[in-house]
């Protein structure tokens, strides 16, 4: 019969084990923190067009707590960036890198008035 402490220490060498190779499960992403991000448009029924939104990225996902829009993304390893924002009927897709503490790129969309385009650059606050 194996005793109470050898069966204890079976279990948390084995929770230890799962734990370390659990693809991402302590991970924090390179990136991660509060960003402010500002949109130009410069082309289409966006053109003199001009947004700002402070965002989150945690486990290197883009997160947005503001009821104005619906912004969702991902960070890879590398800075590389890829953006959905979509409000009041209207959606757009950005793409881009971070480097850093800012980033720059740029996104495209469409609403029932036609497409959009332009710029973005973020900080990291």
């Amino acid at each position: 019969m194996t005793s109470f402490s050898t069966w204890f220490a079976s279990i948390a060498a084995v929770a230890t084990c799962a734990l370390m190779f659990a693809p991402n499960a302590l991970a924090r992403g390179a990136y991660d923190g509060q960003w402010s991000v500002a949109i130009s448009g410069n082309s289409g029924n966006c053109d003199g067009l001009s947004y700002q939104y402070n965002i989150e990225i945690i486990n290197s996902v883009v997160r947005y707590s503001g009821g104005d829009a619906n912004i969702s993304g991902n960070v890879g390893p590398s800075g590389n960036l890829s953006v959905q924002v979509s409000s009041n009927g209207n959606s757009a897709a950005g793409s881009g890198h971070l480097n850093g503490r800012s980033g720059s790129g740029r996104f495209h969309g469409r609403s029932a008035s036609g497409s959009c385009g332009g710029t973005w650059s973020a900080t990291h606050n």
